[in-house]
Formats: structure tokens, C-alpha cells, sequence
């Protein structure tokens, strides 16, 4: 369902030449594991594969509405995580050479992948091992946008526009 709203969101921001900022929160990997029906069983593997299958299936249709749409240039794409790996078994996952899991301070718990597509702008295929974390994309994406951060409160988030774009590491 959130991947029918935010298609036609976009679809309508398009059509009124409106910019726009979807965010849109797979939170279904989150226990209880539970794909749905069209995907239960797709993989073969147990209902966190499934369900993983099946967010990487609406991902794609973001992806190929983006297309569609012919904004593709115009489009940050972000696709990232809050936490580590669940502790816990039988879901326990790992957090690769890092200590630490959910719910703890540790490097493990906050290091997670975050990936950017920005066509022409971020350059492709780039890896970097730095750290650039959720809460910097509200700064980073208002000096992107042109916009001004707010004054009259505190910001938490570092503005990381200069290193996506590659003009300096962190």
C-alpha cells in the first residue's frame, strides 16, 4: 500500500510540477516477519527472505516509476536503515566486523548501510567506508534543495552535501 500512495504521489507532484520528498519506511522486516501473501514462499527460504524479496520488488517499482516519470536526473534516491541487527535468536543477524547490535551504542548497532543514486551528481559505484548517519539527511537535503536550515531550534545532523558529492571526505 505505501508503495501505491507514494507512485501516486509522485505521479500527481509531476503532473503539478511540484518538487516533492517522499520518505517511504519498509518497516515490514521488523519482527513479526510476516510477507505478504503474493510473496510468502518466493524465495524458499523462510518469511525474512521472503519479506526481503518483497521489499526489494516494491523498491523497484519506485525505481522504474522514477523512470516513468522521467525525473530520474532530478532524484535523490536514499535507501538506508535506523539500526543494526536483532540480537536475538533465532533472528539473530550480523553486524560484520563491528561489536554491537539493536539497542546498544556500539558501532555494530549504528553502522548501516546507506546508499544514494543521484544520476550525474553522486558519482556511481562510489564506496566509502565514512560515516553519514539518517539524521544528517535533513541538513544535507535543504542545502541541496536551497533551503534553509531552521534557526530557531536545534538541528540534530551534520550537513554531508560536499562528501556525497565527492568534493571532500568526512
Amino acid at each position: 500500500e505505501i508503495t501505491r500512495r507514494t507512485v501516486d504521489f509522485m505521479k500527481r507532484s509531476v503532473k503539478a510540477r511540484k518538487p516533492f520528498y517522499a520518505y517511504v519506511p519498509f518497516t515490514q522486516v521488523h519482527l513479526p516477519v510476516l510477507p505478504h501473501p503474493d510473496h510468502a514462499g518466493k524465495t524458499g527460504f523462510g518469511d525474512f527472505p521472503d519479506a526481503l524479496a518483497e521489499m526489494d520488488f516494491h523498491v523497484g517499482q519506485l525505481l522504474d516509476a522514477v523512470d516513468e516519470l522521467g525525473i530520474r536526473a532530478d532524484t535523490i534516491l536514499v535507501f538506508t536503515s535506523d539500526n543494526g541487527p536483532d540480537p536475538t535468536f533465532p533472528h539473530q543477524g550480523s553486524s560484520g566486523p563491528w561489536r554491537g547490535y539493536y539497542f546498544t551504542h556500539m558501532e555494530g548497532s549504528s553502522r548501516t548501510p546507506f546508499i544514494i543514486r543521484w544520476p550525474g551528481k553522486i558519482p556511481a559505484g562510489r564506496v566509502s567506508n565514512e560515516i553519514v548517519h539518517e539524521m544528517d539527511t535533513f541538513t544535507t537535503f535543504a542545502k541541496l534543495a536551497g533551503a534553509a536550515v531552521p534557526q530557531d531550534r536545534p538541528i540534530d545532523g551534520v550537513d554531508q552535501a560536499d562528501f556525497l558529492l565527492g568534493k571532500k571526505e568526512t
